[in-house]
């Protein structure tokens, strides 16, 4: 689901762009290797190009949260993971032509087949219409394999620039292995900066209970959608609105491959003490069928709250909410909790859903926007984009941002957002993964 589609001639410009960049610097390495034949120096220059733009490719992502300027280049992925493939294959195709009665380097050409084979299906799907094919979720999860790319290139790499031809002089030695590492190092920073940006901003005390509540209601809510409620009669489940919690099914009534539990948002406000209430999309998996299925009384084991995706403390600072589907229902809990305290919060949320009758709770959604001025609700039907989202939010950089919905939706909108100049200090994220 990305959201940020580009025209054709917007394609080719960029291609050719990247072109023009792979081929100087294919030039220039086959330039600073005088010592060996043409052939070693150009699949050489191709290899030590490769890796460039494969580390570009999935270091821009965490860059661009640690330093605001590479934000704007976020969208360049997509491009630069093709080429990886082309100057990979086209690396193969030439030290196949030397290398080939070569003995003893089975395992390292081995994994850089496996590479370049997952290289090639990511490079055949990098574009919207095998997103829309594959389905968002599944394109995620298709995509998430540049890492192990990654992995098995760095590791072919080290073994013919550091362990095969050690003697061998290669400046490419400690470029490569400040991207090698720079990687995972750039990960692990983000990922440490991340979770203490979202406990200092929202500081959640709340006591992790297990407890066992009866199911109280079961029922479709909009297309394909269900919302389902335990019954918190004379229990006390105290959480903040956004957080989300693992429900336990003992006995499934279907099989599931995913086993008997699941996480879920809570739709409900901390302030109703009587019910706490989940809503999902209705896949069809068996965990689902099941929660829907089972008797009025049933009960299932409810652990948490858990999550920091919760409210910021200082009411002053106006929030963008940016829901996509069922992305809804942490939004629905803060809502609602704002809209019955009367807070200070001014909140616009941005919806969107394929139709009216997939858009969960919008007549609920719609009355609140009536009652209270604080609050806006913006519909789309079809993609956010940045058109929309330039027509729905006046003074774009003096707000904070916050999305829910796909990983696919939830990384095109950060781009949008990037393209922007919003700070991304700014912009909290969710990814919904489905169940």
């Amino acid at each position: 689901m990305l959201l940020n589609k580009k025209t054709k001639k917007e394609l080719t410009a960029r291609h050719f762009f990247i072109f023009l960049i792979s081929a100087g610097l294919v030039y220039l390495s086959v330039l600073s290797r005088k010592d060996f034949i043409l052939n070693v120096r150009l699949g050489r220059a191709l290899a030590d190009t490769a890796f460039t733009f494969l580390t570009f490719t999935l270091a821009i992502g965490p860059l661009a949260k640690l330093w605001k300027p590479a934000a704007r280049i976020l969208s360049w992925r997509r491009e630069t993971g093709i080429w990886f493939f082309l100057l990979a294959l086209a690396h193969f195709l030439v030290v196949n032509q030397y290398l080939r009665f070569e003995v003893d380097i089975e395992l390292p050409r081995l994994l850089g087949l496996i590479a370049l084979f997952w290289a090639l299906i990511l490079a055949i799907t990098s574009s919207d219409r095998a997103v829309i094919f594959l389905g968002p979720l599944s394109w995620k999860w298709l995509h998430s394999m540049a890492y192990v790319i990654f992995y098995l290139a760095a590791a072919h790499g080290i073994y013919f620039l550091l362990w095969r031809y050690p003697a061998a002089t290669n400046w490419f030695q400690y470029p490569f292995l400040a991207m090698a590492f720079g990687v995972p190092i750039l990960q692990l920073t983000v990922f440490v900066k991340e979770v203490g940006r979202q406990k200092a901003d929202n500081i959640n005390t709340m006591e992790i209970q297990k407890i066992k509540l009866p199911i109280l209601e079961q029922k479709t809510i909009a297309e394909k959608t269900c919302e389902v409620s335990f019954d918190l009669s004379g229990q006390k489940f105290d959480f903040l609105a956004g957080q989300y919690i693992r429900v336990s099914v003992s006995n499934l009534l279907y099989p599931d491959p995913k086993g008997n539990s699941r996480v879920f948002s809570i739709a409900s406000s901390p302030n109703e003490k009587n019910k706490l209430s989940i809503a999902f999309r209705d896949s069809g998996s068996g965990f689902k069928r099941t929660l829907m299925e089972l008797p009025l009384g049933s009960l299932v084991e409810i652990e948490g709250p858990f999550g920091y995706f919760t409210l910021p403390k200082d009411s002053l600072r106006p929030l963008v909410f940016i829901a996509g589907g069922i992305g809804i229902t942490p939004f629905l809990s803060m809502i609602r909790f704002v809209n019955e305290n009367k807070l200070n919060y001014q909140i616009t949320l941005l919806y969107a859903n394929q139709n009216k009758e997939s858009g969960a709770y919008l007549d609920e959604l719609e009355e609140i926007a009536r009652q209270n001025s604080r609050f806006i609700l913006k519909n789309k039907f079809g993609y956010i984009d940045e058109e929309f989202i330039k027509q729905s939010v006046k003074n774009l950089k003096e707000q904070s941002w916050y999305i829910v919905g796909p990983p696919p939706m939830v990384a095109a909108v950060r781009e949008i957002l990037a393209r922007l100049n919003i700070d991304s200090n700014k912009i909290y994220l969710e990814d919904f993964y489905g169940y």
